[in-house]
């Protein structure tokens, strides 16, 4: 039992750790700042059950998924990455996007994928596949999904200690992290593919 509890917890800090909710509160907060708070709840809601259905779907299948659509790692960081920086990008022009967010819609995207679960998460459930069974990483998903959920859903404290000015600020900075983990994600994409043309 307890090598068990042990494995779900080491499969959890690595997925916690390359998901990073905290990392995307203060464009959660940016955007949903004039929402009301249950329509918050049904974002907050419909973001973790997302992150957490799709990572089981890549934790299950995910290797049969990409080679059904014949999809390589590289491919898919390079499609996450320009996303990604299309988002950035949108995040640095300041365009209003409170009133009129659509709950599903930005659940799905950019917070649930592909800020949450990108690439990177992608990648590391590949990886942990190979390490533990299934039903370890999918005790790991169902935790870290509860995880997302709390973390967005007491955001809204943070937002009122911290205050507009200060959130609007971190945002926008984390517009420019969020900018180059989408230049490194093309960079990694290019390389990779460049390494695969040589040999």
């Amino acid at each position: 039992m307890f090598d068990i509890i042990t494995s779900i917890f080491m499969a959890y800090v690595q997925l916690i750790a390359i998901i990073d909710p905290f990392a995307v509160i203060p464009i959660y907060l940016d955007a949903v700042s004039e929402v009301g708070s249950k329509q918050r709840t049904l974002i907050v809601s419909r973001i973790s059950f997302v992150c957490g259905g799709l990572m089981a779907i890549f934790a299950i299948g995910g290797n049969y998924i990409l080679k059904l659509f014949g999809i390589s790692l590289p491919a898919l960081r390079l499609g996450g990455g320009i996303i990604l920086m299309a988002i950035a990008i949108d995040m640095l022009g300041g365009l209003p996007r409170t009133k009129s967010v659509d709950v599903e819609e930005f659940a799905v995207v950019p917070i649930a994928s592909p800020l949450l679960v990108g690439p990177g998460a992608i990648t590391t459930l590949l990886l942990l596949i190979t390490i533990y069974p299934i039903h370890i990483i999918l005790f790991s998903i169902i935790a870290v999904s509860i995880t997302i959920y709390l973390v967005l859903r007491y955001a809204n404290y943070v937002y009122v200690y911290l205050g507009r000015g200060v959130v609007t600020t971190i945002a926008r900075v984390m517009s420019i992290i969020v900018a180059a983990i989408a230049a490194q994600l093309i960079h990694d994409a290019i390389v990779e593919w460049f390494k695969e043309v040589i040999h």
